[in-house]
């Protein structure tokens, strides 16, 4: 961010925020910071003096600058006072008006996946879902997709031998190892009847700033509206959706 027309104060707050925003991008030593945000060296080396003494920089003489601790402190408030379902509710209604689907928002907790937030599709079927309902890792696409984001060495502990919630139900570890690792690589999950007879889903994660995955979008609907050519048409919508709440979450990722 290179600084706007301003005055005053406000011209000297825009060169501040553009060094912590070049700092954090990367930049360390002062002569690439004064050319990357377009200021002259010695209003850089004054800005960044008073940024270093009051704690939002850290400088060492061969490392260069860093971010500094009271700004880290206020990253750690700033993250504490997000609400998730908060920031991602209108993101779900768009989703659901975009579909006339069913969309849930959804976290990992121990081996099942718990709703957190419920937005109800446009369909005369309803789903019977609920906020806080707790459902299997491995019959679920909100599952399956949030275990896609763990270490490999962790998945397995995610599979219930001889859960059958219904005859598509993943029955042997292998397959379900392999099913986590497609998703993985391809970025979605899908649910074809294997939680609900009659019900499919499409979920996709949501990012944190860090790159974790730390909630799942899905849709869910009656098969008979979920055929195999409407799934393909309807990924990028549950997709874009997650990446648009990841983004809320600070998430920069492609």
């Amino acid at each position: 961010m290179k600084p706007k027309e301003a005055t005053g104060g406000a011209q000297t707050l825009l060169r501040g925020l553009s060094l912590l925003e070049a700092v954090a991008s990367g930049t360390r030593d002062l002569e690439s910071l004064a050319r990357k945000t377009g200021l002259s060296r010695s209003t850089a080396h004054r800005l960044l003096s008073t940024l270093v003494q009051t704690g939002y920089l850290r400088h060492a003489p061969r490392e260069g600058y860093a971010l500094g601790p009271k700004l880290i402190a206020l990253g750690f408030k700033a993250h504490g006072q997000l609400h998730l379902p908060s920031l991602a509710r209108k993101h779900l209604q768009w989703l659901a008006e975009e579909t006339d689907e069913t969309v849930h928002l959804a976290v990992l907790d121990g081996t099942q996946v718990v709703y957190i937030d419920k937005v109800p599709g446009n369909r005369e079927l309803q789903m019977a879902s609920y906020i806080g309902a707790r459902l299997p890792v491995q019959s679920t696409a909100l599952g399956k997709v949030l275990v896609a984001g763990l270490p490999e060495s962790e998945w397995a502990r995610h599979f219930v031998p001889g859960l059958k919630r219904t005859p598509n139900t993943t029955a042997d570890l292998a397959s379900f190892l392999e099913e986590i690792r497609r998703v993985a690589r391809q970025g979605y999950a899908l649910d074809l009847e294997e939680n609900e007879p009659g019900i499919r889903c499409i979920a996709a994660p949501v990012h944190d700033a860090s790159g974790e995955r730390v909630a799942a979008i899905s849709i869910s609907s009656a098969a008979i509206y979920l055929d195999e050519r409407r799934i393909e048409a309807l990924i990028p919508l549950v997709k874009e959706a997650a990446r648009r709440v990841s983004e809320e979450l600070g998430w920069e990722g492609a």
